[in-house]
């Protein structure tokens, strides 16, 4: 239910620019370095950011590799000196991106500044939520620790996997945003969420997540993004339907006892059956379930169903476990994970925001699964980002002038290969793997203003 606005005590507009003005272009730029040392890695990232840009960050996002996980406060001390940016969200990673580069198995820093005139920017810790509380409840918290209000256009949020609960708390996340009814009558929440899980350790206690000055190894926190901007998103899962769409006719907890009225396990067996020997091959990267969000809908195609994994069937008892709480009455189809059709899926994605105008930049965060090894190919899902609203040449035309084709540098990116990312599919908020999960910074659509 629509909840009144509620301001939010820790939120202000960003600064004006140098000269004075409070409204201008959103400038987003990126810079890399893959020195050793965190401090002088932090200061060349820093000077490569500034031979950009000259004007101060509103915000500056900070992603860095396991190797600086222990050094955040310092290199967040190094980085404000040299920068000076309003205010900084930082994330530890195994990996990271920064324009087409990808940083895997080496140190690295990568920086996002974002020049966001006009935009109110609210730093926030998530504060302890009580299990006791109901959704709503949560959900009421949360909106006053986010800033969520009537101006909201995103939050990007990231968290600590081994310290945050998130099976409760991505629910009432979602629940938190305002909303407000279309001139067609549906029910729409105002702004976005999107982020992605801290990935630099494997134990409690080894990941580090920077906010303006605070560091802490557990926790969730993020920025919020209200006023004069929009953030598109992009969410990728790279999979493809197999069979046909059933009915789950009995569940309880995470596991599925009955598909259509017979066992579970039966009826994936039979789903099975019927692929191709090369689909069957793919059965090595595990078998996915995905779950319908919209039951309303007559027809299901990409973007309607949640994609969970299949973690294994009892023959005694015909239930099938998957990662997610399921019910009966639910519309579920079979789906697998390929290196083909992840390219696709995303291409496919990229082509629908080449409809709109050019975004200034994007932030993105990857599956640590969507990496090297997947697409046998270092920065698939940066690069296709990236590069996709660079202009076409005209060819003809550089031909007979005797010019080069020279390669575009494509829109600034930045980003991390995620432990679980977070983004909405139609309007809710979900954790997700296998995923990449794009926000497109777009000056504001006048239409929807």
């Amino acid at each position: 239910m629509p909840r009144p606005e509620r301001e939010h005590p820790e939120s202000k507009p960003s600064s004006p620019t140098g000269d004075g003005r409070d409204q201008g272009a959103i400038v987003l730029a990126n810079a890399l370095s893959i020195n050793e040392d965190p401090i002088d890695a932090a200061a060349q990232a820093a000077s490569r950011l500034h031979a950009k840009i000259e004007d101060k960050p509103d915000l500056l996002m900070v992603f860095v590799t396991p190797h600086h996980a222990q050094r955040m406060g310092m290199i967040a001390d190094t980085l404000r000196d040299a920068l000076g940016a309003n205010h900084m969200v930082g994330v530890s990673a195994s990996a990271i991106m920064s324009g087409s580069t990808e940083v895997n198995d080496s140190p690295g820093i990568a920086l996002l500044s974002c020049n966001l005139p006009g935009v109110r920017i609210s730093p926030f810790w998530v504060d302890h939520i009580s299990p006791r509380d109901s959704t709503d409840e949560r959900a009421a918290k949360l909106a006053d620790q986010i800033g969520a209000g009537t101006d909201m256009r995103a939050a990007f949020f990231f968290a600590d996997p081994f310290s945050v609960p998130l099976v409760k708390l991505i629910p009432a996340l979602s629940a938190s945003r305002m909303q407000h009814i279309t001139s067609t009558g549906r029910v729409e929440s105002i702004g976005t969420i999107l982020g992605g899980m801290a990935s630099a350790a494997t134990r409690p206690g080894g990941n580090s997540l920077l906010l303006d000055g605070d560091v802490r190894s557990s926790g969730a926190m993020g920025v919020t993004l209200s006023g004069p901007i929009q953030i598109d998103t992009v969410v990728s899962q790279g999979c493809r339907p197999i069979g046909n769409p059933m009915i789950i006719t009995k569940a309880r907890g995470n596991l599925i006892i009955e598909l259509a009225g017979i066992r579970a396990v039966d009826a994936i067996r039979d789903v099975v059956h019927m692929l191709s020997e090369q689909d069957k091959q793919l059965l090595g990267n595990g078998l996915l379930l995905g779950r319908v969000i919209d039951e309303h809908k007559s027809h299901f195609g990409r973007g309607d169903f949640l994609i969970r994994n299949v973690m294994g069937g009892d023959e005694n008892s015909g239930a099938v476990a998957v990662a997610d709480l399921v019910q009966a009455g639910q519309t579920v189809q079979l789906h697998l994970h390929d290196e083909q059709t992840a390219r696709e899926d995303l291409s496919l994605l990229l082509d629908g925001q080449r409809l709109y105008d050019k975004p200034t930049g994007a932030l993105l965060v990857s599956c640590t699964g969507r990496g090297e090894k997947f697409f046998e190919e270092p920065g698939h899902d940066a690069r296709a980002i990236a590069h996709a609203f660079d202009q076409s040449p005209d060819g003809a035309k550089l031909a007979k002038s005797g010019e080069e084709l020279r390669a575009q540098d494509g829109i600034p990116l930045a980003g991390f290969f995620a432990a679980g990312e977070i983004a909405p599919i139609d309007q809710q908020i979900f954790q997700h793997g296998h995923t990449a999960v794009a926000g497109l910074f777009r000056r504001p659509d006048p239409l929807m203003s």
